[in-house]
């Protein structure tokens, strides 16, 4: 078996299967072949890498499925041949041969008036508050419906306008209240010959946006056609067996759903679709980003490491605020990019989300063809996170808190290194993306949970926008158990800005350093919150001082923290550990000895 991988590309991996060394003959090979075979087994071959072995021994580390909602058809098509008939029997004028929105209508499936209001539209990066339990998507859509004389719901009117409707979302949008009001089965009467169920209208869509690869809508309608992701169930399995909880759905909870047990697929499936709030698109979506990371998982395990919980909601909307930060554009446009990204791409910057690496987005239109989304190319950039000298300062930090009592606790101004007070990457908005994707994906520093322990074995408990982790969890759990970690991220995942949960994590990293110290306590049920909200005011009195403005010092208006702390380094002169540590030797001060809480 060879096996040729395009690594920094993360493309799929070519596999070639040798069974025979001999030509159709009975001769042997061509010599040129056996050259080629012999340059291969140095590793690279035409600038791929290449692997050679048995196949069983690549099966360990490979992750065999597919998407059957994509299947492709008899010559590797996205739609079958019997589709293919279909149209070329339509005439020109026929409600199959319509356009796609263009790329103004920001609401994604609801292009018109009419229908603007019948489902949400779908703004990834909003949070929005709980639907009322009364609202479902079918009392939505009777609103705005055509109603004739009587008051009831004019089916001939909706149905003459999908006849006459030149755009494909709208011809799916029509046809997605026509299937939750009248069924799948309902016979529209559309042609003058034979049936044309709902159904039938809908995988013959299915068919033209396959066709033309349109993957917004072609999730869309696989999520209305109850499309099966054969792999789904088994995913989530290899997922938990790796220790790891699931939630989907967007938090706060009730809204955002865990899922800590192998569940059967009918099971699984409805649950995703509860936690999407009856958005088809979102529910398929979080079906396929479950079996992108049970891949993952099983082929590059170290991209989860310090992670207990994969909460898939907050990953899709991370997603979508990468594209938005990328390219440019507004909330919708991004969610409309990210739902049209085909399932190579989906993959790939689902794996740039996970690595933590900085990639770059472009975008290209494709002006010939008005039915094809425009295209999404994801590439790597750079790594991001913190250099050498930053984690240095970090270091420094923690072993100032080490120090003899009768010096400060904090670092005082002269304390770094001058090439150390700011980040060394002076991109804006690096840090408040870094802190953004690892909130969104629970990653916390190595060791933390058990750093966290040693905390609460020294005051009563922490607590975290009033959820309290009680010390008591210390009698009833072991440091590296893996229930004590998840009970720590339950509490930190009430907090629903990942930017703000990272804050916590690092405000109770201070704390741990802070434990080290030989002393009784250092308080008793410690607010976590307020440790950054004194930092945050530290942080803008000092910014005051130097000359900022108002505009400047602009605050988060959901967790009140100035974004020019978000978007700090931990490290150096302005970084966030210089306040918070400032900010938790003030909070503890009364149970530590005055000469180690003294302040420069």
């Amino acid at each position: 078996v060879l096996m040729i991988n395009k690594v920094q590309s993360l493309r799929n991996s070519i596999v070639l299967k040798f069974s025979s060394f001999q030509d159709e003959d009975g001769t042997s090979l061509n010599s040129s072949i056996l050259a080629a075979l012999r340059k291969m087994q140095d590793g690279y071959f035409g600038g791929a890498r290449i692997q050679t072995g048995k196949l069983s021994e690549f099966l360990t580390t490979s992750c065999c499925t597919h998407l059957s909602f994509m299947d492709p058809g008899p010559e590797g098509k996205l739609y079958s041949e019997d589709y293919d008939d279909n149209y070329n029997e339509l005439e020109p004028g026929d409600w199959m041969n319509g356009h796609s929105s263009t790329s103004n209508d920001v609401h994604m499936y609801l292009p018109t008036k009419i229908f603007q209001a019948s489902r949400p539209s779908l703004n990834l990066l909003d949070s929005p508050h709980c639907p009322r339990e009364d609202q479902v998507p079918s009392v939505r859509v009777e609103i705005h419906l055509p109603r004739d004389q009587s008051g009831e719901v004019d089916f001939k009117a909706l149905i003459l306008q999908l006849k006459e409707t030149s755009s494909l979302q709208e011809q799916a949008d029509i046809l997605y209240m026509l299937y939750t009001m009248k069924g799948p089965d309902w016979d529209t009467g559309l042609y003058d010959e034979g049936s044309a169920t709902v159904r039938e209208l809908l995988t013959e869509l299915y068919g033209k946006v396959g066709e033309i690869r349109h993957w917004g809508l072609i999730r869309y309608i696989s999520g209305i056609l109850r499309k099966k992701v054969e792999a789904l169930d088994e995913a989530c399995t290899d997922l938990l067996s790796h220790q790891k909880h699931l939630t989907v759905g967007l938090p706060p909870e009730p809204r955002e759903k865990t899922i800590s047990a192998p569940l059967p697929y009918e099971v699984l499936t409805q649950l995703i679709d509860e936690a999407s709030e009856g958005d088809m698109s979102i529910s398929i979506l979080t079906q396929e980003i479950m079996v992108y990371l049970a891949m993952y998982m099983r082929t590059q395990p170290g991209l989860f490491a310090e992670m207990f919980r994969l909460r898939i909601g907050l990953i899709i909307q991370v997603m979508a605020t990468e594209l938005a930060h990328s390219l440019r554009c507004s909330a919708e446009e991004a969610t409309d990019g990210l739902m049209n990204l085909s399932p190579s791409a989906m993959k790939n910057l689902l794996h740039h989300i996970l690595s933590g690496k900085e990639f770059g987005v472009e975008r290209s239109v494709r002006p010939t063809d008005s039915n094809v989304s425009p295209a999404i190319s994801i590439h790597e950039i750079g790594a991001v996170g913190a250099t050498k000298t930053e984690r240095t300062g970090i270091m420094q930090l923690k072993s100032e808190i080490k120090q003899s009592p009768g010096t400060s606790v904090t670092p005082s101004s002269g304390s770094f290194p001058r090439g150390q007070q700011t980040s060394k990457d002076n991109r804006q908005g690096q840090w408040q993306r870094r802190r953004r994707l690892d909130g969104a994906l629970n990653r916390v520093p190595i060791g933390f949970y058990q750093k966290v322990w040693k905390v609460l074995q020294k005051c009563h408990g922490l607590s975290v926008e009033g959820f309290v982790l009680p010390s008591s969890t210390t009698r009833e759990m072991t440091p590296g158990e893996i229930k004590f970690s998840v009970h720590v991220e339950s509490v930190l995942n009430r907090v629903p800005q990942p930017e703000y949960r990272q804050l916590l994590v690092e405000a109770i990293l201070v704390l741990t350093m802070m434990a080290d110290i030989e002393i009784h306590s250092i308080g008793s049920i410690i607010a976590v919150e307020k440790i950054v909200h004194i930092a945050n005011d530290l942080f803008l009195q000092e910014q005051k001082t130097l000359g900022a403005d108002d505009t400047m010092l602009a605050k988060d208006p959901a967790s009140g923290i100035c974004t020019l702390l978000y978007d700090s380094a931990p490290s150096g002169r302005f970084g966030t550990m210089t306040y918070l540590s400032k900010a938790a030797a003030t909070y503890v001060q009364e149970f530590l000895p005055h000469s180690i809480c003294a302040m420069q």
